[in-house]
């Protein structure tokens, strides 16, 4: 499941749920702060199935949730993040180990907890993923393909002022969780952004571009409490 139709169903079921409770039919207001780290789990799971997205990424949100989630349901008689913790270190430090990508080629567009980050790349696409860290990218490619970049309690700034689009036309999905992106794009292409907020915004602070045959770069937003800016 793509991450469009996971936003579209949680909005729906987050419509209905607050409507319900207007009616008092439900207390969806208790039933979501007890349930609110599912939504962690079942954001990384339609991420586990997308062949473009981190897979590693992905499972790190969905520990998240599950630790979360067991802490809201009172299954677990310790503090959550004695635990998360350490798990999360282990695995970040196995997918060092095991990586193809060498950490030292100034390529990999990964990162977390706290480490800087901070190269050009030639890399036609992008596939940046940070949790509880910042990313700084500057991206260079002539032939930029687009992809995606997922910032949960964390920073990334992907400055793309040095690119240029394949095919004049590229499409990027930008995902913003407890966090925030900003990508800087050249004053020559036209930016379109789509997405719905819940709980966080985003905003397009590029000039306007009426040229009709101007380079299109097309963006779609997912963001919950946090924030997304293209300028």
């Amino acid at each position: 499941m793509g991450s469009n139709y996971f936003v579209g169903i949680l909005l729906v079921l987050l419509g209905a749920g607050f409507l319900l409770d207007q009616f008092t039919i439900i207390n969806f207001s208790e039933i979501l702060s007890v349930y609110w780290p599912s939504i962690l789990i079942l954001w990384g799971l339609s991420g586990i199935f997308n062949k473009r997205a981190s897979k590693f990424g992905n499972t790190i949100v969905i520990l998240i949730g599950v630790f979360f989630q067991l802490d809201r349901l009172d299954l677990i008689n310790f503090n959550v993040f004695t635990i998360i913790w350490p798990v999360i270190l282990i695995l970040v430090g196995l997918r060092i180990v095991f990586s193809s990508r060498s950490i030292n080629n100034g390529t990999t567009n990964s990162n977390m907890f706290g480490w800087s980050n901070e190269n050009v790349s030639l890399e036609d696409s992008i596939d940046a993923f940070v949790i509880m860290s910042g990313l700084e990218t500057n991206n260079q490619s002539q032939q930029f393909q687009g992809g995606r970049a997922t910032a949960i309690f964390g920073g990334i700034d992907l400055d793309l002022r040095g690119a240029k689009l394949k095919n004049e036309e590229t499409y990027m999905e930008l995902n913003a969780m407890f966090g925030g992106i900003d990508i800087f794009v050249p004053q020559e292409w036209r930016v379109e952004v789509t997405g719905f907020p819940v709980f966080g915004g985003w905003s397009n602070k590029t000039r306007i571009n009426t040229d009709p045959n101007a380079p299109i770069l097309r963006i779609k937003c997912f963001v919950m409490f946090g924030g997304i800016e293209i300028k």
